[in-house]
């Protein structure tokens, strides 16, 4: 069996803990809600960027559909387009390629 002191001392013990708790749950809860408010202002700015950027695609007409084009028109563009991604993929892999392997 405790004193009457031991029993004070204990339940001193118990509120100050409990209050440390509540302090420190209340201190995160602020600095979250504190983030999160920032964060929701960032996403607010980009959204009205966004907003802006699709308003001026709006007022852009789309080109003519490949449906309407002549087809052969359609199929040199389409080749013209491999050939150029082609010739940039292999500029791409020369750069990265060991000179050991580099066949010039």
């Amino acid at each position: 069996m405790l004193p009457w002191w031991g029993w004070v001392l204990l339940w001193t013990v118990l509120v100050v803990g409990g209050g440390a708790w509540i302090g420190l749950s209340a201190r995160r809860t602020w600095r979250s809600a504190r983030a999160l408010t920032e964060e929701v202002s960032r996403a607010g700015g980009l959204l009205a960027e966004l907003e802006a950027r699709a308003d001026e695609l709006r007022d852009v007409l789309p080109g003519p559909s490949a449906v309407t084009q002549d087809p052969q028109t359609v199929r040199a563009e389409y080749q013209a387009v491999r050939a150029a991604t082609a010739a940039e993929r292999r500029a791409r892999r020369a750069v990265r390629r060991p000179p050991w392997a580099r066949v010039d």
